[in-house]
């Protein structure tokens, strides 16, 4: 008996929520929860799902980058970066900048392909930072390493959906590229497609704010706002633009021109979970298990090569922007979570570079679960290292950076 699609996204909202919920009790991440909850239902444990079945859901991929990429544009503020100060700024740019770097070396040492090393490695730079400002609040942390972290983790999705963008658009042209591709051609074609993205996102975010500030229902904001994100990943893909980039510039232009900028993401949080949840249960429908023991070890590797590079990129960052000792010695190991943004990516990543759809998948959820694992143990682990935990409720300046 075939099993239709409703029922299908019934099982996969109420198990992904409870797998979610449970992770979560064991105090991960909600987001492996539903990866597993989609494993399970998928063509590699029960079969519930077909692979047709998992293309056919392919539009909800669209609808949730969309509003993956609006959020994340809404967290940049720029009064707020103007308050972060040099340190913490040339650390965020630095720890992404040294993952895509360390991640693509090691990535060759594996693969052997350089346009593929590269797109896995832009795929490493996003850091999951609702993980991160969990074990903190958990942890009552409080100090320069604890107030360095989290404003890394506001302009961290941002610096790596923006790398991610720029490295997608150069994998792309050099995968369709034929041998007399010209070096001009490589260059003109991803900076039009990202230009274009910006010019896009900000035409978009400019229509959108005004438009919020002239609304007061929440049913017709969330309306418009849905509207807005479906014509610019539309119109970005019409243009061959990037959906993810556009809207993510629609996002920071409301989050800085709205007056109403806060009830346009509030709004939006009624209805990004269950979508997000139906798409992170879709990409752990895809994931191969049977390839599990050939792509294991390159996952652990590219986890552990991340980590590496972000730890070194904070050194970097850090020696540049005048950090303490130890906050240069500790912050990178907080930033070893992967979930959200990264999954979010791996689809753009695809389009990217189809003919190894299935590897990119593979390897970036190996590492996601690594890092859900371990993610936590090791932001803990820097906040005890630093002596940081337990400094809230003893009363400490928490007001002081790196």
């Amino acid at each position: 008996m075939e099993v239709n699609l409703i029922l299908i996204l019934g099982v996969i909202l109420l198990l992904s929520l409870a797998l979610g919920r449970l992770a979560n009790k064991l105090k991960l991440p909600a987001v492996p929860g539903y990866l597993i909850a989609g494993l399970l239902l998928g063509p590699s444990i029960s079969k519930v799902m077909s692979h047709e079945m998992v293309k056919q859901l392919h539009p909800i991929n669209g609808i949730a980058l969309g509003i993956i990429a609006l959020v994340i544009g809404g967290e940049l503020s720029l009064e707020s970066v103007k308050k972060l100060g040099k340190a913490v700024i040339f650390m965020g740019l630095f720890e992404v900048l040294g993952a895509i770097a360390v991640v693509t070396v090691v990535m060759m040492f594996f693969l052997h392909q350089f346009a593929l090393s590269l797109l896995l490695g832009g795929l490493a730079a996003a850091t999951a930072p609702a993980a991160t400002v969990a074990v903190i609040k958990e942890s009552k942390a409080s100090g320069p390493l604890t107030n360095s972290l989290l404003g890394i983790v506001a302009l961290d999705d941002v610096f790596g959906v923006i790398s991610f963008g720029i490295i997608s658009a150069i994998v792309k042209t050099m995968a369709s590229g034929s041998a007399n591709t010209s070096i001009l051609t490589m260059i003109k074609t991803p900076m039009i497609e990202i230009v274009g993205s910006i010019i896009l996102g900000s035409i978009m975010g400019y229509i959108l704010s005004y438009f919020s500030n002239r609304m007061n229902s929440e049913k017709s904001l969330l309306a418009l706002v849905l509207g807005s994100v479906f014509l610019a990943s539309g119109l970005a893909t019409l243009f061959e633009f990037s959906p993810i980039l556009t809207n993510m510039v629609s996002g920071v232009m409301v989050r800085n021109i709205s007056s109403r900028y806060k009830k346009v993401f509030d709004v939006t949080e009624g209805i990004e979970v269950p979508i997000f949840i139906v798409f992170f249960a879709l990409a752990g429908a895809r994931f191969e298990l049977h390839r599990l023991v050939e792509i294991g070890g390159i996952g652990l590797a590219y986890a552990l090569a991340r980590v590496a590079g972000k730890m070194l990129g904070v050194r970097i960052g850090g020696e540049l922007g005048g950090a303490s000792s130890q906050v240069k010695k500790y912050l990178g190991m907080g930033l070893m979570p992967q979930a959200g943004v990264a999954v979010g990516l791996v689809i753009i990543a695809q389009q990217a570079y189809p003919q190894a759809s299935n590897l990119i998948l593979n390897i970036l959820l190996t590492s996601v679960m690594i890092s859900a694992l371990f993610g936590p143990i090791l932001s803990k682990i820097a906040l005890v290292k630093a002596g940081e935990v337990g400094a809230l409720e003893q009363g400490q300046d928490c007001r002081k950076t790196a």
